[in-house]
């Protein structure tokens, strides 16, 4: 898991956006977690592992990026060529983004990342997510001086997130893959008037 090169991709795309609208200067840390809890929850809706009044309680199938084979009878999919379409994996990525940009607005992007679950239940780790980035917020509102130890609650926060994205199923590639190709999108999106 390289961490490192995800935070540097991130800090370009913060500053092109800071710059473009104009916001140099501007303490965005709470917008950054309430985004960052809103596309939780547009993930946890995708999950919908936790409907249990609904039927179809089961994230959408990935759509793959099939190819020929060189044999040109069949169709296949190696993981490298990603998907067309997965929607769960996108929106996992989307918080990731909003996961790397705290990091980079409070100073703290040179860590190892380490994973936390003591749960088996998406259910229950998505809670502790949701409460652990509270814990963010509550820790840094309002805040002139960030002390080091402040961090450590960061640090959970993304641990906690980590471990989500393996319990969903996840493997780092692709997590990476996919935070690539949605950074890119959204460099066009700022392009574009998004």
């Amino acid at each position: 898991m390289n961490l490192t090169k995800l935070f540097e991709i991130q800090k370009e795309l913060d500053e092109a956006i800071i710059k473009k609208k104009g916001l140099e200067g501007k303490d965005l840390l709470q917008e950054r977690i309430l985004a960052l809890l809103v596309e939780l929850g547009e993930c946890a809706n995708e999950w919908r592992g936790f409907k249990f009044w609904s039927e179809n309680n089961s994230p959408k199938p990935p759509q793959y990026n099939w190819r020929v084979s060189e044999d040109g009878l069949n169709k296949e999919w190696i993981p490298e060529w990603g998907y067309e379409s997965y929607p769960l994996l996108e929106e996992y990525v989307d918080c990731l983004h909003f996961f790397l940009s705290i990091g980079i607005s409070i100073g703290h992007t040179d860590f190892e990342a380490w994973e936390y679950s003591n749960t088996k239940d998406e259910t229950k780790q998505f809670l502790a997510v949701f409460g652990q980035i509270d814990n963010i917020k509550i820790t840094f509102e309002d805040k002139d001086n960030i002390e080091p130890d402040d961090c450590v609650v960061y640090e959970a926060a993304f641990a906690h997130f980590l471990a989500l994205g393996k319990m969903l199923g996840f493997t780092w590639g692709e997590i990476e893959q996919a935070y690539l190709q949605k950074n890119e999108i959204n460099h066009k999106r700022q392009e574009t008037g998004y």
